[in-house]
């Protein structure tokens, strides 16, 4: 089938739209799960292998890295190629790679399967995104979007338990092999029930040069954020800022860039809309991580009670999602986007008062509210973006609102890095440091703050839906 009689069977067949959120919501739990299942097997790994610390703090950043790194590139290349045939590559490389990391005897094999299952999953998790776009383009789009990002949510909240089960039951090379079969099956499924495909009907070459100069940067912010606040990381960051200056130039000159920083610019409920994905991440990530060290060091929480309160959070932005996808499918999308950033930002006020007499019961509050808060603005704020773009563009703006959510999380991971490290330093924290660690949050709070009446800002000067990109 062509594009138009691919948009012809979607539109007349609920049961084929159904079909294809299914499969894509199989996908888009892995990327999470493989993100977070893994981190409760990190010492179980490192006393096998007898590894040293900075060896098995790449285990969760080579995959984010490289998945990173391959968005990108993979929303031009489905655009190019076609969606599908990237979403089956994507699971075809994913399984190799989660095999080949489960059966992995060494730390440096780990390390190296975990880059390639990284680069698998941005293959078919920005790529699913754009299917799901445009199977539902017209037909609710908005709450098929919701769905995907309560997906994500489970993924992020679920992948610890059951990493922990699975650990403790079989051992931590069971941790990398679960997920084969899901992936499998999506595999399957899509090989034999997603009918049709989609892709530019006038493909551009790829920008190799262009996408080269990305990848560097993203190796200077990253190592940069992931050493801060030492000299080197200081020195990363500068070459970084040139390197992006460079990688601008290149766009601007190139006769088919990676992407179309003028253009995309110029698309005002697009690129609001990514600008507030960037912030609203930032202000939040970082936080929670926070706070789940303060409620074991400071409150003397045990790490599974610290983590049933945060989960709490997780647990409100599933069940919102897909509502609040619903209702930006009736109402403007920035309506909820802009309510649910001042929603975040009223939890944050509320860390303004914590000590270490605080209660309990308003940390859950302000948990309570960060879960309300990501639960109005992400799926609306998605169904914004897209809603500005072109079919044909689909694959690019998908892998660039993905990739907004990840830099704002890196960016919020960066800001708590450096606090920490200016307030306690490289050293164990201890009872001596809980002063400091009280400070920490309340200057993290404050970022994150600003980070989110940015995002609530930039959500309300989107405008309405109904500029599209014509050139991504």
């Amino acid at each position: 089938m062509n594009i138009q009689q691919t948009r012809a069977y979607y539109d007349a067949s609920a049961s084929a739209r159904l079909g294809v959120l299914f499969i894509v919501g199989i996908s888009t739990l892995l990327t999470p799960i493989s993100l977070s299942a893994i981190l409760v097997a990190v010492p179980g790994i490192a006393r096998d292998l007898q590894v040293d610390a900075v060896y098995v703090s790449w285990i969760a950043a080579s995959f984010l890295l490289s998945n990173l790194i391959t968005l990108l590139p993979a929303g031009r290349l489905a655009d190019i190629y076609g969606r599908k045939r990237l979403f089956l590559i994507g699971s075809f490389v994913y399984v190799l790679a989660s095999i080949g990391a489960g059966l992995a005897g060494s730390i440096e094999l780990i390390l190296l399967f975990r880059v390639i299952q990284g680069m698998g999953s941005a293959l078919f998790f920005g790529t699913g995104m754009a299917i799901v776009s445009s199977v539902y383009q017209g037909h609710g789009r908005g709450a098929a979007l919701g769905w995907l990002s309560a997906c994500v949510y489970v993924g992020l909240s679920a992948g610890p338990l059951i990493g922990g089960w699975v650990t403790d039951q079989f051992g931590w090379h069971a941790v990398f092999l679960f997920v084969v079969p899901f992936a499998l099956l999506a595999l399957g499924l899509t090989l034999f029930r997603m009918k049709g495909e989609w892709k530019s009907q006038e493909p551009e070459p790829m920008d190799w040069t262009g996408t080269l100069i990305y990848a560097l940067w993203l190796l200077l912010v990253v190592g940069g954020a992931s050493h801060l606040p030492e000299v080197a990381a200081w020195i990363a960051f500068l070459l970084s800022f040139a390197v992006l200056y460079l990688f601008v130039r290149h766009t601007r000159s190139a006769s088919h860039p990676l992407i179309r920083l003028r253009v995309i610019w110029e698309n005002r409920v697009f690129s609001r809309s990514l600008l507030a994905a960037v912030m609203m991440y930032a202000g939040g990530y970082g936080l929670l991580f926070l706070l789940g060290l303060y409620l074991q060091y400071n409150r003397g929480l045990s790490a599974s009670a610290a983590g049933q309160m945060l989960v709490l959070q997780a647990i409100i932005m599933a069940v919102l999602a897909p509502l609040s996808g619903r209702l930006s499918d009736r109402w403007q999308p920035r309506l909820f986007a802009t309510a649910g950033c001042l929603a975040f930002g009223l939890g944050l006020l509320l860390l303004q008062f914590l000590s270490e007499d605080t209660p309990l019961y308003l940390i859950g509050i302000s948990l309570l509210l960060f879960g309300v808060g990501h639960g109005l603005f992400s799926t609306p704020n998605n169904s914004n973006a897209l809603g500005a773009v072109s079919e044909e563009r689909m694959g690019i703006a998908s892998a660039l609102v993905n990739m907004g959510r990840l830099m704002g999380q890196m960016l919020g991971t960066a800001v708590l890095t450096l606090l920490l490290g200016l307030f306690i330093g490289g050293q164990e924290i201890r009872p001596e440091h809980y002063a400091a660690m009280n400070q920490v949050v309340h200057y993290s709070a404050l970022i994150s703050l600003l980070f989110v009446m940015l995002a609530a800002w930039s959500s309300w000067q989107s405008g309405k839906v109904g500029q599209l990109v014509q050139q991504g």
